[in-house]
This record gives structure tokens, C-alpha cells and sequence, in this order.
């Protein structure tokens, strides 16, 4: 008898991991201010960027898609929870948080939902998640594998999967710092009020530096990207933008004061900035492939929000343009249907549809009543089963935007409204808020956003 009950614990278990190790394991990149343009595979042929190029030919790339809101704290706590940050009172990386809330929502963020799947959970560099200062238990995250944002982040990727041998499937987590160093050019330059010039990090000195071996005009003719087309501020453009004078007078400073070399230096940066993440991404990605888990593990790379970088004479993030809140997006695995391909149709909000995405892709249950959507029919192949998403919704420290289709249109806390077309108008240049041949649709769009406003205000 004793025997037999032996046998069949043992029996069990085997099955249990057997199971488990049928589960997908999940790698998740994420760079720090990257905006969608800022890769070969997106048509950029002022940067080289072959790891995240290698990933995005074998993947699904979507082009459409956005963050929740365009600064670190916020977008993070979306990536990690799939929640809005209005969901805790969250508008900007300092806001004061709605504890209640937030206590609510931790112990649903993705972390805790995959290890209570018996996932093991993994997380490495930036952190930045609100209500857990530098650490990222509380979000379910069990290992914290370095808190380094740069090569040793990498490296030690690289001994996680090289040397790992747990049967249990797991959820690993990378935030890499860059190309967020560019955020320092324009700090350094116009130091806030009452603020010291920041210690700026070595990789920007290094990123914006002309090398010697060249002359000055060559090396602006042949290396430094050009001004974008959309290098000029809106026609029309909502006054709020220069409410970022009092919450980050550096931005506007920039505005009104850099030459166009200035702000062609400042693309350069950004460019090699982005070049010096894609090795660190290489080396992750080689890893995984050496690894006995490359054949069942789902690769997802993004980035938390983007950057200005010139458009519209402005750096850094936080505003609604295509520049800030759009970002890359590619997702693939071995054998899925629909790799080696390019959405360019389907929205998606990174922040809310990704959680929801990786429970489906995983075989586990989401928490309930999150608003995203997974797009993992999307990946299957399977637009059919695909309930698309007819509105997006943004917010930030200014307002709230929505966005259905090609029409954007953004309310600003001060009254301020801006209506872009951008079917016929991709670089945002004409405000279209006082044109009569948009009032119906505006109202429209006003209308839905007010109810999201009111919801997220209550």
C-alpha cells in the first residue's frame, strides 16, 4: 500500500512538471525612451540597430503601438499591472498616489499572477514602479537578477539563461537604461530652477562627442541625422505645451534656444544611444538562442515611451505627439503563425493589452475586469477571433487624449483642445480643433473622453 501511494505522489509530480515545462517561458525587454522610429526595421537608415532588426524580421512588428502615458513611473506601472495610471491617481513620475488603490492592484500585477501559475519570476534593472521604490517584490517579481541598467544587466541575463536548469517555466523581465541618457543633454545645458547641472552619464559624452578622425563639416554632412520634416511646432498648437516650462523648464528652454545643429547633435546622441542598447539586447538574444529554451520561450521587446528627439522643436517625452507615445512593438516565438510580418492596422496600448496577451499566450487566468485586450489572435493568425480595438486612450501630467482610427484628438487640463488628422497629416503639423469640417466628429471624440476623464477622476 505504501508502495503504491509512494508511486503515485511520485507519478504526480512528474506530471506537474512535465506541465509546467510545457509552459512557455516569457522574456520581456524593455529599453527606456525609445520611440518607434528608432530601429533599421522601421525604416531608420541613420542608425544600426541588427539585434532588435533580427527579432523584429522574425516576429510580428506593430507599428501602431502607444503607451498609456508617455513618462517612466506611469507607463511602467501599466506594462506591470494593465491598469491605467489614473487607476491610482498617477499623472506624472511624482504624483501623489492613491494608496488605497495602489495596494488593490499590486497583488494582481503580472508578476504575482505568473508565479501563482508556478512560473518562476525574474526581474533585472530599471524598476521605477510606483509604491515599490527600488525594489520589485511587492509587483510579484521573486529574483531581482541585477539592479545595473547597462552591460551588467546584460551579463548577467546571459548567466540566468546559460546557466539555469529549474524544470518550472519562467517570466524574465529586463529594463535596459538606454537610450533614456539622452534626457541629460538638455538638463545639462538649462538646469531646471534651484536644481545643480545633473552628473551626466558617461554614455552621453561619449554618444555626442564628434570624433577626431573627421572634420566638422563631413561629419555633420555624412553621420548626423537631419532636422525631422515635422521640425516645426504645430500650426495652432495648444498654449499647455509651454505649461512644460514650469514642470520641465529644460524642454522649452531647448525650444527657444538650440540651433539647428544643436538639435542635430542632440539626434545624433539619441541615435547612438539606441545603437549602444540593440548590443546589449544582442547579447541577451544570443544567449536565449544557445539556450535549451530557446524552441519555448515568447520574446517581447518595447520601450516605456518615446522621445521628441527635434520633432516639433521639442526633446524629452511626456507630450501626446507620435514621437513621445508611440513605440516599438515586436513579439515572437518560435512556430508562431503570423512571424516575419508587420501590423500596421491594429492599435494596441502597450500598457494594457500586453498583460492580458502574455496570460492568453501562457495558458493562465488574468486578473479580472482589466481593461486591455490581448492581441494574441493577432499573433495565432487569427484576425478573426480578434476583437480590435476601436479607442485608444492616453493621459498625462497636461490632459487626455483619445484616438479612434486616424483622428487623435487631445483635452488638455487647461481647456485647450488639438484635433490631428493623421491620415493626411502623419508629422502633426495642422491643428484642426477650430476647423468646422471636424465639428461633429470632435464632439464625438469629446464626448468619449470626457466619460474617461470623469471615470478616471472618480
Amino acid at each position: 500500500m505504501k508502495k503504491s501511494i509512494v508511486w503515485l505522489v511520485l507519478c504526480l509530480t512528474t506530471t506537474v512538471l512535465q506541465a509546467q515545462s510545457e509552459k512557455p517561458n516569457i522574456l520581456i525587454i524593455i529599453t527606456d525612451q525609445q520611440n518607434a522610429k528608432m530601429m533599421g526595421a522601421a525604416g531608420n537608415k541613420w542608425l544600426k540597430t541588427p539585434n532588435m532588426d533580427k527579432l523584429a524580421n522574425k516576429g510580428l512588428r506593430f507599428e501602431k503601438a502607444y503607451v498609456t502615458n508617455p513618462v517612466c513611473s506611469p507607463s511602467r506601472f501599466s506594462l506591470f499591472t494593465g491598469q491605467y495610471p489614473s487607476a491610482i491617481n498617477m499623472r506624472h513620475n511624482a504624483s501623489k498616489l492613491d494608496v488605497a488603490a495602489l495596494q488593490e492592484i499590486i497583488p494582481k500585477a503580472m508578476g504575482n499572477a505568473f508565479t501563482k501559475a508556478g512560473y518562476e519570476t525574474f526581474y533585472g534593472g530599471k524598476s521605477h514602479l510606483p509604491g515599490a521604490k527600488k525594489e520589485v517584490k511587492p509587483y510579484g517579481f521573486e529574483t531581482f537578477i541585477s539592479k545595473d541598467e547597462r552591460d551588467e544587466l546584460a551579463a548577467e541575463s546571459v548567466e540566468l539563461l546559460t546557466n539555469r536548469t529549474s524544470d518550472k517555466p519562467f517570466l524574465l523581465a529586463l529594463n535596459f537604461i538606454n537610450p533614456h541618457d539622452i534626457c541629460y543633454e538638455a538638463i545639462r545645458q538649462f538646469p531646471p530652477n534651484n536644481r545643480p547641472p545633473a552628473e551626466v552619464p558617461v554614455p552621453l559624452l561619449e554618444a555626442i562627442a564628434i570624433p577626431d578622425s573627421i572634420g566638422e563639416d563631413d561629419f555633420m554632412a555624412k553621420y548626423v541625422p537631419p532636422l525631422p520634416a515635422n521640425f516645426e511646432p504645430t500650426s495652432d498648437e495648444p498654449s499647455a505645451i509651454y505649461d512644460l516650462k514650469e514642470l520641465h523648464s529644460f524642454t522649452i528652454d531647448a525650444r527657444e534656444h538650440w540651433t539647428e545643429k544643436d538639435w542635430r547633435m542632440h539626434r545624433y546622441a539619441y541615435h547612438r544611444l539606441t545603437e549602444r542598447v540593440d548590443v546589449q539586447i544582442g547579447m541577451v538574444l544570443d544567449a536565449l538562442e544557445a539556450s535549451p529554451f530557446a524552441d519555448n520561450t515568447i520574446v517581447v521587446f518595447t520601450s516605456d515611451h518615446g522621445e521628441m528627439s527635434a520633432s516639433h522643436r521639442l526633446e524629452h517625452k511626456t507630450v501626446f505627439y507620435e514621437e513621445s507615445a508611440n513605440v516599438p512593438l515586436v513579439v515572437w516565438y518560435k512556430g508562431m503563425a503570423n512571424g516575419q510580418s508587420v501590423d500596421k492596422e491594429n492599435i494596441i496600448s502597450t500598457g494594457l493589452d500586453l498583460y492580458p496577451t502574455l496570460c492568453d499566450l501562457a495558458g493562465i487566468s488574468s486578473p479580472d475586469h482589466l481593461p486591455g485586450l490581448s492581441f494574441a489572435p493577432l499573433l495565432k493568425n487569427k484576425k478573426s477571433d480578434y476583437n480590435s480595438r476601436k479607442y485608444l486612450f492616453m493621459e498625462n501630467e497636461l490632459g487626455f487624449m483619445i484616438r479612434r482610427d486616424n483622428l487623435k484628438f487631445t483635452l488638455y487640463d487647461k481647456g485647450d483642445e488639438m484635433l490631428i488628422d493623421l491620415e493626411q497629416d502623419p508629422g502633426e503639423m495642422v491643428n484642426l480643433s477650430r476647423n468646422p469640417a471636424f465639428k461633429d466628429r470632435k464632439a464625438k471624440l469629446k464626448a468619449l473622453l470626457q466619460k474617461h476623464i470623469e471615470e478616471a477622476n472618480q
